[in-house]
């Protein structure tokens, strides 16, 4: 029994990570389209605008922007792209997100750091729509793999238990 019990442990372990990562991608494309309308409404600059995502942000994103912001209002001459991967590298090592995603992370920060005040709406945008094409399709192969996942590792805690018989 502790076994079966185990086993199902493992696979419920197993699918809250796959929500874990779905719900840090709803995060970030929900913090990209606020970001957007600071850049629009409040022509802040970039450090002050980060500083506010990282008070609107949860434990995934906050120590990110809170420390993007923080270098950048330093000012040691570094540009916004080499701040952000640096960072993107750091904070997010251990947690929902994949390599695959952590590489997204630092392509929007690429993009945002050389361009305009409209060149970096149209950026921010483009991303929040990329990133709800790639949610919806993340979010249709997560519920399948859910079933899938939480199956085997029943199926496998049966066949052990029965290995025992």
């Amino acid at each position: 029994m502790c076994v079966l019990t185990g086993c199902w442990g493992m696979g419920f372990f197993v699918c809250r990570g796959m929500s874990r990562r779905l719900g840090a991608l709803r995060e970030l494309q929900r913090l990209t389209l606020a970001m957007a309308g600071e850049i629009r409404c409040m022509s802040e600059t970039l450090p002050v605008i980060l500083e506010g995502m990282a008070q609107r942000s949860g434990p995934v994103y906050r120590d990110f922007f809170e420390s993007v912001s923080r270098s950048l209002k330093k000012g040691h001459g570094q540009s916004l792209a080499s701040v952000w991967n640096a960072q993107a590298d750091v904070c997010f090592i251990g947690g929902p997100l994949n390599p695959g995603d952590v590489r997204l992370v630092k392509r929007l920060g690429e993009m945002l750091g050389s361009h305009d005040v409209q060149m970096q709406l149209s950026v921010l945008d483009l991303f929040a729509s990329d990133l709800e094409k790639r949610i919806a399709g993340l979010g249709e192969t997560i519920d399948s793999q859910k079933k899938v996942y939480g199956g085997l590792w029943v199926i496998g805690g049966i066949f052990v238990v029965i290995l025992f018989i």
